[in-house]
């Protein structure tokens, strides 16, 4: 088969074609940054000349592109795309619905919400990890002793807009959102916020609105929600981060650092191919506080530490409970007390984390490899 592939800069496009090539297909991947994901003329000259002037079976993509979608439903070409963000955009949903789409999405309820929006081909797919080449990298000596620790976080604290929005709100706004942002908190495995924040309750919020035009758009709701959600996040980070940090030793890689987490080791920013996968395999416990938008789905992290050969010490979600067993492949917590319980638990007992360290890395092998999810996908799309 001859695809085309688009890449906007994915870290996982390399390892996609490495499998797809390994399967005998022919790929030629277009890199490109879309100045407006909607439009984008040099692109379209480019794109158009490139499925006129030679044969692709299909377009594929990691992440969906409204643009590419676009063009190949003008050029009849199938478009397979697979989706390892969330929450998806679909302010603009009639770029989805094109027929030629086949949309792939890592967390079920995304996938479900699409389908509820009148698009056709959506379908849900977990991601995949290439263990062959992570297993590859040697960990020396040296390696541990630069980055070994009792507990590692990699990735991002999340900045969000939330805070200084709000300070345009009134008493109630600034009450209601708060109380949201505390209750998801502490309730795992189901996201409440979309629900609660209703077009009417955006409307209000917009007759407050001042100032921040450049920066977050009360009209659209979608983006409200984003933002709720990494406040979430972030401060349920920083609230694991240092509560574990004052009985064990943390250190953590982001590309910020928090004065709040100043009795943690910071080391900045890891690498995503040479220095991750040492960071998860040479760390006793990897802590993964799911992006709260993520409402069910395994995210690409959680793959990524597991097929390292490391111990995933994530929060309850249901696919992950629903893929993997809790203290046979990974260590899921149910609450912050739970995580301060569980970490101090398998701190303390090497052989039983080591054990579960194993038989994750087995089971993303044998469950969650590429070769395993691309022929679920072109067998769904009817490429093969």
């Amino acid at each position: 088969m001859n695809i085309l592939l688009y890449d906007m800069g994915s870290y996982t496009q390399g390892d996609l074609i490495y499998c797809l090539e390994r399967q005998g297909c022919r790929c030629k991947n277009l890199m490109y940054k879309f100045r407006n994901i909607y439009e984008d003329d040099f692109f379209e000259r480019k794109f158009s000349m490139e499925l006129t002037e030679h044969h692709y079976d299909f377009v594929m993509s990691t992440n969906f592109h409204p643009l590419v979608a676009k063009l190949c439903h003008k050029f009849h070409k199938k478009y397979i795309s697979w989706v390892y963000d969330s929450p998806i955009n679909t302010t603009r949903i009639e770029y989805y619905q094109y027929p030629t789409n086949y949309i792939f999405l890592f967390d079920r309820l995304d996938a479900e919400h699409l389908c509820s929006l009148g698009v056709t081909h959506a379908y849900h797919m977990p991601l995949a990890v290439n263990t062959e080449r992570i297993q590859k990298l040697t960990i020396t000596q040296a390696d541990q002793n630069r980055y070994g620790s009792e507990i590692a976080f990699v990735g991002q604290l999340y900045d969000s807009f939330l805070p200084q929005f709000l300070s345009a709100q009134d008493e109630y706004t600034k009450g209601y959102i708060n109380a949201l942002v505390e209750a998801q908190l502490r309730v795992y495995g189901y996201n409440f916020i979309e629900e609660m924040i209703t077009d009417d309750f955006t409307a209000r919020m917009d007759t407050y609105f001042s100032g921040f035009e450049a920066r977050f758009d009360t009209n659209n709701r979608e983006e409200l929600i984003r933002n709720i959600n990494k406040q979430v996040t972030r401060t349920e980070r920083l609230i694991l981060l240092n509560m574990l940090g004052r009985t064990h030793q943390v250190t953590y890689y982001s590309n910020s650092k928090s004065e709040l987490l100043n009795h943690l080791t910071y080391n900045g920013t890891a690498h995503y191919f040479t220095e991750m996968p040492k960071i998860f395999r040479c760390s006793k416990l990897n802590l993964n506080p799911t992006l709260k938008s993520i409402q069910s789905g395994i995210p690409l992290r959680a793959l990524d530490i597991l097929g390292a050969g490391g111990t995933l010490f994530s929060n309850w979600q249901p696919e992950l409970s629903e893929y993997f067993t809790d203290g046979e492949d990974v260590i899921l917590y149910e609450s912050m007390e739970d995580a301060l319980c569980k970490a101090d638990y398998y701190l303390k007992h090497d052989k039983k984390r080591e054990e579960i360290a194993r038989n994750g890395l087995k089971k993303v092998v044998s469950e969650f490899s590429y070769p395993t999810r691309i022929a679920a996908i072109f067998q769904t799309a009817e490429v093969l």
